[in-house]
């Protein structure tokens, strides 16, 4: 059985669904009591309530459990406690492997969110607990909350310049990669960077207006209004503070890695963003 840690987020369903395809046991992970069914549909055969800020609630849940996929709540102040209770929790459920769902670039101190995951990846690393890091790049089913208004308003706005290059993934291809990463040996005490090819807003832009059909600009959201936004959804100061200089520095520097590291997992080339768009779009 494997325990899936902040499991009612988009990762964590993500996770649950594909290990459970595997034919692996899941116990799902969550504070809130209000999404059961919904992961018991996904394939969880268990659910657990507790919190990752509680050491003791963190090793009862991993009891009995032959790995931990750990996903930690993102741009938390608390990343270092949370590591350390994960940690804990791993060491007295003498588990078999250790998978951290990290994120992609984490040596670079000005991402403030990323540094701090650094420093749990550092940790782990040191715990003597078998492990696995996944340093995983920014997904493309994140503009999936703004595709309705991008058909409407005929804009791809997100809260970086145009021209800059991300190294985007396909959220389907990490869970198969976690899956193979969590099945194979071969991969205990490795750290996988975990990305899709380059891409910019711009030819994000140009492939989704040839495969809706209709034109589509990309455009550059005011940091601000992004920020603002976040924080009417309940993001806290910490949060605000590191989507500032998340996007300061995506300016300069986009965020790009290697596909080929994932290719290499999968045993294919990872999705691309027109593959991601025709399968969106339902003409695929």
């Amino acid at each position: 059985m494997i325990l899936i840690t902040s499991a009612g987020g988009k990762t964590g369903k993500a996770m649950i669904s594909a290990f459970s395809k595997t034919g692996e046991d899941v116990r799902a992970m969550l504070r809130s009591e209000n999404r059961d069914d919904e992961l018991r549909d996904l394939g969880a055969l268990e659910i657990v309530h507790a919190d990752l800020l509680n050491e003791d609630e963190v090793t009862v849940a991993a009891n009995g459990c032959r790995a931990i996929y750990y996903i930690c709540p993102n741009m938390t102040s608390a990343e270092k406690t949370i590591g350390n209770n994960v940690i804990a929790a791993a060491k007295s459920a003498n588990v078999e492997r250790l998978i951290f769902h990290s994120v992609l670039h984490t040596q670079v101190k000005a991402l403030k969110h990323h540094w701090e995951r650094l420093l749990v990846e550092e940790a782990i690393v040191e715990s003597g607990v078998p492990y696995s890091i996944l340093q995983v790049g920014s997904y493309y089913q994140n503009m999936l909350p703004g595709w309705g208004r991008m058909l409407e308003t005929g804009a791809h706005a997100m809260a970086y310049d145009t021209g800059v290059s991300m190294s985007l993934v396909d959220l389907d291809d990490v869970a198969e990669a976690a899956c193979r990463v969590a099945a194979d040996p071969g991969c205990t005490n490795g750290i996988f960077e975990i990305c899709g090819p380059e891409i910019t807003l711009e030819e994000k832009a140009e492939i989704l207006s040839d495969v809706l059909g209709q034109p589509i600009r990309a455009e550059k959201l005011p940091a601000d209004a992004a920020v603002s936004h976040a924080a009417s959804m309940g993001v806290d100061e910490y949060g605000q503070e590191c989507m500032r200089r998340m996007f300061a520095h995506y300016d300069d520097h986009g965020l790009v890695g290697s596909a080929r590291v994932l290719g290499w997992i999968l045993g294919r080339e990872p999705h691309n963003f027109r593959t991601f768009a025709e399968r969106t779009a339902g003409t695929a």
